[in-house]
């Protein structure tokens, strides 16, 4: 049996940076919601975030995603102590030398990236593909493309 016709647990992440800056030390962290404030359980750092240019070998796409902890590499965060907190998972992102911003949806940029916490605590194949999109200004969206 090939890696790709294995059940792969967690998340992978694929990364488009178009603000035209690499990014080096970004961490996304993962947490639960309570009385409206963040709490953290388990963060993953990213290697360097290159800048990506235009790349007219992919049709109707201008920029071609960094993939992240694919295979058995994925990033595994231990989702019953999210939800000893929260039903939902929410994220924070934090650049290089900056503060910690809470992640919002790419979809819709005024609501808070989040799921539901599966009954398993498990997040299996490509319920765990998260996309992230880093804009001009280093403004920084989220998606879960099978979640929403």
């Amino acid at each position: 049996m090939d890696d790709e016709d294995r059940d792969q647990f967690g998340f992978t992440f694929r990364v488009l940076n178009k603000s035209g800056v690499e990014h080096e030390n970004v961490k996304i962290t993962i947490g639960g919601m309570e009385n409206g404030e963040f709490i953290g359980t388990s963060s993953y750092s990213f290697p360097k975030i290159l800048v990506l240019l235009n790349d007219s070998d992919i049709p109707g796409n201008k920029y071609k995603p960094q993939t992240f902890a694919f295979y058995e590499d994925r990033w595994n965060p231990n989702l019953a102590e999210v939800k000893a907190i929260s039903d939902k998972a929410y994220f924070t992102i934090q650049l290089d030398r900056e503060n910690p911003f809470l992640l919002y949806d790419t979809g819709n940029e005024s609501e808070l990236l989040s799921f539901m916490i599966p009954n398993d605590n498990i997040v299996v194949n490509d319920y765990g593909k998260f996309y992230l999109s880093i804009k001009t200004g280093n403004s920084i969206f989220g998606e879960f493309p099978i979640f929403n």
